[in-house]
């Protein structure tokens, strides 16, 4: 086997910081062209069936993306227990995958006579999981590849889109080329998977030794899935296909920052993994607060120039047809802080923790309440019943997690590092609803409002980290010496 070097946190963090930037930039450019060349009702279909394939890939996962993470991290530094473990869980994976396969084609032809091409199309979903085994290279720390692999994917994908979709009737296009792309770029991780780890036999106990853990992680994976894409199934069931597509295209500019913000999770997971295995309850509290700064610094200055800025960027940017997205835009910004602390109090401290049931119930709160809010609420509210279940359930879910994890971090640590950037969040809100008043239409004023209120909070936020954070120390270490 290959041997495995441990790469620094600074690289790992530039990794996918750079590829955290690059679909941050992709999907600016796509989506103003998508609602344009194939309208709500298309984007809606495909939407709302994607949603249903969604519960068919989460089956085929069966938790592995977190359990397979933690177990490739603690036994990375044993060659031939890593290898085992790794063919054993991986054997275990595909067998899952096409179970759920086999289930999907059967589901489309007894339940799926509307839009059934979509479906059809989409199974090449169900057939890229089972070559997904990003929680082995994400285990082993190495970014570097996943980061390559997804950006010349995504950069392909993105071309295709403008040389082959035009029109509402090339949905079933756009459809294959979002899921060659994906089935793509997770077929190309399997050579330099078994250039790391060589093949090896094992025996049926490494095999189950995998199960229990798994299932327990599924039934977090399908919690949580209940509460993150039954509101769009929801929506389709009881509203109509087009809110779906103004919802899901609100989540697409509100997940901007959040994904940005989840390169921390998933960078510090494995590491997190070996903190907790070392009884290193030090570091393990000393990363998780350097995580909140950040989240607080990004997550709050997305927050309010999201508030100010919301309606003009969705009426400039998607069109008239999606105007009504500024409004949900600004009616989803809590979660732009809520749900990145939930993902480090998960990954910094419940999966290293391996206290996957308290994971399960957390979730299975959050799924309780979107689910019985939604039910209520979208045939009464619309779009907005889904908006407020949503958030309700986050904040539910949250609170179990700042429970389970009070031993690292409670409420009150959240909201003092949060407070300071809320301030300089409302300046900057200040500033961008005066400019309004001067310069209120056109690209012109939406450029001067980000430009002058982004530069506001920055300045405010790096006077206040440099000067007076009671982190200062910790966080010039961190920027001006290298450190693993």
């Amino acid at each position: 086997m290959t041997d495995i070097k441990q790469q620094s946190l600074k690289k790992n963090f530039i990794f996918q910081g750079l590829y955290q930037i690059i679909i941050f930039i992709i999907p600016l450019i796509i989506s103003p062209y998508l609602t344009r060349a194939l309208g709500d009702t298309s984007l809606g279909i495909y939407s709302y069936t994607n949603s249903i394939v969604n519960y068919f890939m989460m089956f085929a996962m069966l938790g592995i993306s977190n359990y397979g993470q933690r177990v490739i991290a603690s036994r990375r530094n044993d060659k031939t227990q890593l290898r085992k473990t790794f063919w054993s869980l991986y054997v275990a994976h595909v067998i899952f995958s096409l179970l759920s396969i086999f289930i999907y084609i059967i589901f489309i032809f007894c339940f799926n006579k509307e839009d059934r091409v979509i479906y059809l199309i989409q199974t090449l979903y169900l057939v890229s999981v089972i070559f997904d085994i990003t929680w082995l290279f994400q285990g082993l720390e190495n970014f570097k590849t996943v980061v390559i692999r997804n950006t010349i994917v995504k950069i392909l994908e993105c071309c295709c889109i403008f040389i082959f979709v035009k029109h509402p009737n090339d949905l079933p296009i756009y459809t294959l080329i979002m899921s060659i792309s994906v089935c793509l770029g997770q077929i190309i991780m399997i050579p330099q998977a078994i250039h790391y780890i060589k093949p090896i036999k094992f025996n049926k106990n490494d095999m189950k030794e995998h199960f229990k853990p798994l299932f327990i992680l599924f039934l977090s994976v399908i919690a949580s899935s209940l509460y993150n894409m039954f509101d769009k199934t929801l929506l389709g069931l009881l509203s109509s296909k087009e809110n779906v597509a103004y919802y899901e295209y609100s989540n697409k500019i509100i997940l901007i920052p959040i994904t940005m913000l989840g390169v921390i999770s998933t960078v510090m997971l494995p590491r997190a993994c070996q903190f907790i295995a070392n009884n290193d309850i030090n570091s393990s509290r000393k990363y998780m607060k350097y995580s909140l700064e950040v989240i607080s610094f990004i997550g709050c200055g997305s927050i309010f120039g999201l508030l100010g800025i919301g309606n003009l960027f969705a009426l400039l940017y998607y069109g008239k047809s999606f105007a009504v997205c500024g409004n949900i835009i600004i009616s989803l910004t809590p979660l732009v802080l809520l749900i990145p602390i939930g993902r480090i109090l998960r990954a910094q401290y419940i999966v290293p923790k391996a206290m996957d049931k308290w994971l399960v119930i957390s979730y299975a709160i959050n799924s309780v309440v979107n689910l019985t809010l939604t039910l209520i609420l979208i045939p009464k509210l619309g779009i907005y019943g889904a908006v407020i279940g949503t958030i309700v359930a986050e904040i539910a879910g949250l609170i179990v997690q700042m429970i389970i994890s009070k031993e690292l971090m409670n409420i009150k640590d959240i909201l003092k590092a949060i407070t300071p950037y809320v301030i300089f969040g409302i300046v900057m809100f200040v500033i961008i609803f005066i400019i309004k008043k001067f310069i209120n239409n056109g690209w012109i004023a939406l450029l001067v409002q980000v430009g002058v209120g982004g530069i506001v909070y920055c300045l405010l936020s790096g006077i206040y980290v440099l000067c007076f954070s009671p982190m200062k120390k910790e966080v010039k270490e961190l920027l001006f010496h290298k450190k693993k």
